[in-house]
């Protein structure tokens, strides 16, 4: 007999401690099948708990640790002699039985690979091919063993072609000589050195060698194949069940229902025995009366369950066991997230004395909370259910989700983002067949192998873990971050709805990106399950929450749920089921829009039924069901408003206006203002042609009668000299004018002072994986971007201002120039910068630009820098571009146009936006109009004082700049830094008025007033500008759709404007929200005022000569103060901060680089799956790096001290840090 080999490890092989166990505990009760024969191979355990001559105590395999290691030893004699050695795979096609425990240990014994397969999915022939492939690949692509239940199963498409080794089936009826029965097997002589009470043979298999391969679920793509090392595989089975109180004890029973192809199915066959407990199957699958009859019969001592079955085994023990008690220790919540209903009918229904959760993946992730008797202590903020922590020797750790330089730096705690998993992993790569990549794993500065897993989490200040969900998964609604998980989990804990299994998924919207969807199955209580979806949505979440639709299988072409392969709800499957769907409805709904466009016969009622029909698709309700007198803010937030109001306007031929009461009429005032207003405007109203369908390019002629020289045709002669001046550097000339527009007022007052200079974007980007039909990838990406800019035609263009007119001449505006397409312009526009290696060289790019000159005024203001990234096998792109062509919105309708034109082989033609040149020209020509005005003499009465502010209020106090270094020598990287605030959502449900962004300003407000004593604070404050266009006349505003809003303006619409705030300590928290919810609204209204003639206003209210530079003027204060400090509220930050899926098919962005001019601006935006994470950005160059971070600590302070219920009625100061 061999005697162990001189080489030991921390921690003894699986094989070993099985071994001490059947020496230890040999009569300890190791497996029990209540389905299969108590005499099974000849093997005969003690009799069954409590027999009795009745029907239901027959007799049924009962096998004690020397029973189990006699039939392991058989069948490691039969499969030698089959051929099976170390590294061998044995595929098992099984259910949860007998032969399935011997399989497994007889493989460990040989050091053979095990392979668990589910032969329900053996209908899916492509998938199961694939993980036959896959398996033969991992295992040196040597012939297989198959073991399974019946021998059809080695007749399907998917098995007859796999070479074997042998094929062993255990249900012999009909099995032709092909075959081998595993009761022959069973039958041959056991090895005569094999003794069950000496010593054991050892084999050399070393820690690293293959003990398992595992399929994760597949429910976004193929099946991956994870080669889970002997270690890997040791360590998973060691902890679970191990908190002081509940560990597993010799002698206790697990119950095991989870399909052994499962990865904590697989460790469940194992665990228990290492230590002398066994383990108990109730049947081949789960039933929920075989599992509740069995946990009281056998006296189970613990259990593995997916939280959706808790209830069902629940139901059956109310019901067949009446006050008959189980004996369970604890119950290990496994598989997905549970919900607190979950937990509680855990103790009072099963009876266990201790519950824990258990995260894990198929790849070895294994994090498990203590087991305790107290439900309060899984529960943390927000009401999630920690996971607890990672096994002894493991790491976990939350990043920020798909960063693209250093991998790995992990957030504050309290901070969502992605969780990151270290362990011993064994194998070489994560997947077999597949190299790792940065999306899948990195090693760190420690030589640590991190797994990046996907999955959005949060560690609390204890280290403890809560899963949030998928992050692949997450909806992007309005920029918002919206978790099907946490709908999932809120209608999960409403006891009506928590067997009906509702999947949340994303649909895409042409207001909004995206909404959610709930998919239910079909049942005869289908409408008032939807009723109960939106009520419980509506009421715990919020509107932003609430599902778009409600959809039954049925109406998706479903009978049942689609399943992988591990029996998980195939959510890319419903997926892309919902996306036919609300395609399908397109073609419907554009059928009927064009029907109702040829039939002006539109009556009461047809416009009534419209009405009620666009009202209860938008909100999910039936039409019946909508309340008409409710206020619509009750249920539909502006998100939904503006979705019915574009649809009505497609479908009711004139109608320009649903309502200037938006989300505060109700459904009834808005059918009555319909009835009225509906007939009268298709009367007076023609819906007049796209001004974006044609660009009119300037001859001489026609460039004289350009708005800015209409009046002035002096100014032509002196435009022409100034444009070609500015263009023949670039060797253009006059002919290739094709425009000439007056700049907006906030383009042409920070132009001409350089502070635009020094806000050009430098954004890098890469294609995805392009296909490999496409020989020429870099031309490809050339076109798409030539089709973009035929699009988009202001970017490639110059700006120019006469610099030796006086500054306050009438006539001295700044132009934008924009430029007849042409390849010369298209070619001197994108140019090739050569190759990178990599993508993260390409990376540094963005900020090591190597033509920092480029759009600088007066232009060209867009260039793009093309490179082939080598390892990759893609085209990289660096695009500069100037903020005076370009805001924050119109980068996303850019960023779209090139998505779009790469979509297929040959880029695609696109629709042009709204005309920038006509909102320009508009603004030009209404900006002294009694509108314009008006929104002056508001700011003026608004800013009323504070030349008498700025000097006490102002911070940081920003010394006087030299020339903008377009380089970036010196600039600091400013700090980022995310938090949850715990009340923001219950303040914002009970005032659902006060709006997030102006509870961040007043934090904001707050911190001015710390940081410098004075009890006024003053920054600008920036506005998108698209609300509506600028200074229109009421006429047609009210009654041209066109004019309504600005949101497809190709161009830069941005403004700011000049908050000065006073804190007044008495003054309550909720009425300094209010007075600045007030303020705000009337900012936004205001937003396009000029600068200059709001100052001019303010030194005629105040008396003061208007002279620059003099001391009492108030010209050039607004710069002044925008140079000093900006608000910027991002929507879509927080999604961007969250590092949700990537929003683009064809592109990804990797980084994006400014450095304005300005002692200190603040991004913040709101995100995380309860809407209550607060994202700041903060740049600039009148703080250190150090000294940003410290402001956002003070932000973070400021904010949660505003948001606590007890501020809300105490005075201001209070809250003050």
């Amino acid at each position: 007999m061999r005697k162990p080999l001189s080489e030991v490890w921390g921690l003894p092989s699986i094989v070993e401690q099985f071994h001490d166990a059947v020496v230890n505990y040999p009569d300890n009760i190791a497996l029990i099948c209540t389905h299969q024969d108590a005499d099974l191979y000849d093997i005969s355990g003690p009799c069954p708990h409590g027999q009795t001559n009745n029907a239901e105590s027959t007799p049924y395999l009962r096998w004690t640790f020397k029973d189990l290691k006699q039939g392991v030893d058989r069948l490691m004699a039969g499969l030698e002699s089959l051929g099976v050695k170390k590294g061998t795979a044995i595929i098992t096609l099984l259910p949860n039985c007998a032969e399935f425990v011997l399989t497994c240990w007889a493989a460990m014994e040989l050091g053979a690979v095990m392979a668990p397969l589910d032969p329900r999915r053996l209908s899916n022939s492509s998938e199961v091919s694939y993980m036959l492939e896959t398996i033969i690949a991992a295992t040196n692509n040597e012939p297989p063993v198959i073991v399974t239940l019946k021998a059809e199963y080695l007749n399907t498409p998917a098995t007859e072609p796999v070479l074997l080794r042998a094929a062993v089936v255990v249900d012999t009826t009909g099995v032709s000589q092909s075959y081998v029965p595993f009761k022959d097997i069973m039958a041959l002589p056991q090895r005569s050195d094999d003794d069950t009470n000496g010593e054991f043979e050892y084999k050399y298999i070393a820690p690293t060698d293959g003990a398992c391969v595992i399929f994760t679920s597949g429910s976004t793509s193929l099946p991956k194949g994870v080669l889970r090392s002997r270690e890997r595989q040791a360590s998973l089975a060691r902890d679970v069940f191990q908190t002081p109180g509940y560990r597993t004890l010799p002698g206790d029973l697990w119950c095991s229902v989870t399909p052994n192809n499962h990865s904590v199915g697989s460790i469940g066959a194992i665990s228990p025995m290492l230590v002398g407990a066994g383990i108990v199957f109730p049947g081949e699958a789960f039933s929920a009366a075989a599992t509740a009859q069995t946990l009281v019969r056998e006296q189970c001592t613990h259990i593995l369950l997916v939280p959706g079955i808790v209830s069902l085994i629940a139901e059956y023990l109310t019901e067949d066991t009446g006050k008959m008690r189980t004996s369970l220790k604890a119950v290990m919540l496994v598989g997905s997230p549970p919900t607190t209903n979950n937990i509680h009918t855990c103790f009072d229904a099963l009876g266990t004395r201790g519950v824990c959760i258990r995260y894990g993946s198929t790849e070895g992730v294994a994090c498990v909370s203590d087991i305790t008797a107290n439900a309060q202590e899984l529960i943390g903020n927000g009401g999630r259910l920690t996971v607890g922590r990672p096994m002894a020797g493991d790491g976990v750790k939350i990043c920020q989700p798909n960063e693209t330089g250093q991998l790995g730096v992990p957030l504050p705690r309290g901070t969502t983002g992605e969780i990151h998993y270290s362990a011993a992993w064994g194998a070489q790569t994560m997947y077999i067949g597949t190299e790792d990549t940065k999306d899948t794993c990195y090693i760190d500065e420690q030589g640590k192998r991190w797994f990046i897993t996907g999955d959005e989490g949060i560690m609390d200040e204890q280290g403890r873990l809560y899963v949030v969900g998928r992050l692949k998964d997450m909806i992007i609604r309005g920029g918002e971050n919206i978790s099907p998980a946490a709908i999932e989990t809120r209608l999960a804990n409403n006891p009506r709805l928590a067997s009906k299994s509702v999947q949340i998924v994303g649909q895409p919207d042409p207001i909004s990106g995206e909404v959610p969807v709930a998919i239910i199955a079909s049942g005869p209580d289908f409408h008032e399950t939807v009723t109960e979806i939106y009520r419980t949505i509506r009421d715990d979440m919020g509107l932003m929450w609430a599902p778009h639709d409600v959809i039954h299988l049925e109406q998706l072409g479903l009978g049942d749920w689609p399943r992988t392969s591990a029996g998980k709800i195939h959510r890319v499957t419903l997926r892309k089921l919902v996306q036919e769907r609300y395609q399908n409805r397109l073609t419907e709904e554009a059928a009927r829009e064009a029907a109702s466009q040829s039939d002006l016969a539109w009556n009461e009622r047809r416009l009534r039924d419209e009405i009620l029909r666009t009202w209860a698709r938008s909100v999910g309700l039936e039409e019946d069901q909508l309340p008409l007198d409710v206020s619509i803010s009750q249920y539909a937030d502006s998100l939904s408003v503006a979705r019915v109001r574009g649809h009505l306007r497609r479908m009711v031929p004139g109608l320009k206006k649903l309502s200037s009461g938006g989300e505060e009429e109700t459904v009834r005032k808005v059918k009555r203002k319909l009835r009225l207003k509906a007939p009268r405007v298709r009367m007076t109203w023609q819906v007049p042609p796209s001004p974006s369908l044609a660009v009119a390019f300037c001859t001489e002629a026609n460039l004289k009668s350009q708005v800015h020289t209409i009046a002035r045709p002096d100014l032509f002669d002196s435009t022409k000299k100034l444009v070609t001046e500015a263009i023949s550097q670039h060797g253009f000339q006059w002919d290739d004018v094709a425009s000439v527009i007056p700049a907006q007022n906030f383009i042409d007052e920070l132009s001409r002072e350089g502070v635009l200079d020094s806000a050009k974007f430098q954004n890098a980007f890469v294609t995805k994986t392009e296909s490999s039909v496409d020989h020429n990838k870099l031309q490809r990406v050339k076109l798409a971007l030539k089709a973009m800019l035929r699009a988009n035609s202001l970017l490639p263009s110059f700006l120019v201002w006469n610099k030796e007119t006086p500054r306050e001449a009438e006539d001295n505006i700044a132009l934008h120039v924009t430029l007849k397409p042409s390849e010369t312009l298209y070619e001197h526009v994108l140019q090739d910068g050569g190759s990178v290696d990599t993508v993260e060289d390409l990376n540094k790019l963005a900020s090591a630009h190597p033509h920092p000159e480029w759009t600088l005024y007066p232009g060209i203001l867009f260039r793009v820098l093309l490179f082939k990234v080598k390892t990759t096998n893609t085209v990289g792109f660096i695009v500069s571009v100037s903020h005076g062509v370009m805001d924050a919105t119109y980068t996303g309708k850019l960023l779209s146009d090139i998505d779009q034109a790469l979509n297929g082989p040959v880029p695609q033609q696109l629709l042009p936006h709204t005309s920038y040149r006509l909102w320009a020209e508009s603004y030009y020509s209404f900006r002294e109009s009694p509108q314009a005005r008006a929104s002056v003499q508001w700011h003026t009465n608004y800013l009323d004082g504070i030349h008498n502010h700025i000097d006490k209020a102002q911070w940081p106090q920003v010394h006087k700049r030299g020339p903008f270094d377009p380089t970036g020598s010196g600039y600091g990287s400013g700090a980022q830094h995310s938090f949850v605030v715990p009340d923001l959502a219950a303040l914002r449900k009970k005032h659902p008025q006060i709006s997030a962004p102006v509870i961040v300003k007043a934090a904001l407000a707050l911190l001015h007033v710390y940081q410098t004593g004075y009890d006024h604070a003053v920054f600008s404050n920036v506005q998108a500008g698209r609300t509506a266009w600028p200074f229109m006349p009421t006429m047609f505003a009210s009654n041209h759709g066109l004019f309504d809003e600005a949101t497809d303006v190709a161009g830069p619409l941005l403004q700011s404007v000049t908050n000065l705030i006073k804190i007044s300590p008495d003054e309550s928290v909720l009425d300094m929200l209010k007075r600045l919810q007030a303020d705000q609204q009337a900012l936004t209204q205001h937003a396009h005022a000029p600068w200059p003639a709001i100052e001019r206003a303010l030194d005629k209210a105040n008396g003061s000569g208007y002279a620059t530079g003099s001391a009492s003027s108030h010209r050039g204060l607004m710069r002044r103060v925008f140079t000093s400090q900006v608000f910027n509220w991002v929507p879509g930050m927080g999604a961007q901060g969250s590092g949700l899926k990537e929003p683009f098919a064809n592109l990804r962005k990797l980084r994006s680089v400014t450095r304005w001019q300005v002692g200190l601006i603040v991004r913040a935006g709101l995100g995380g799956p309860d809407g209550d994470t607060v994202f700041l950005n903060l740049l600039g160059d009148g703080l250190t790096d150090v000294q940003m971070e410290e402001t956002t600590k003070k932000l973070e302070a400021l904010l949660r001290s505003l948001t606590r219920p007890e501020s809300w009625h105490a005075p201001v100061m209070q809250c003050m840090i």
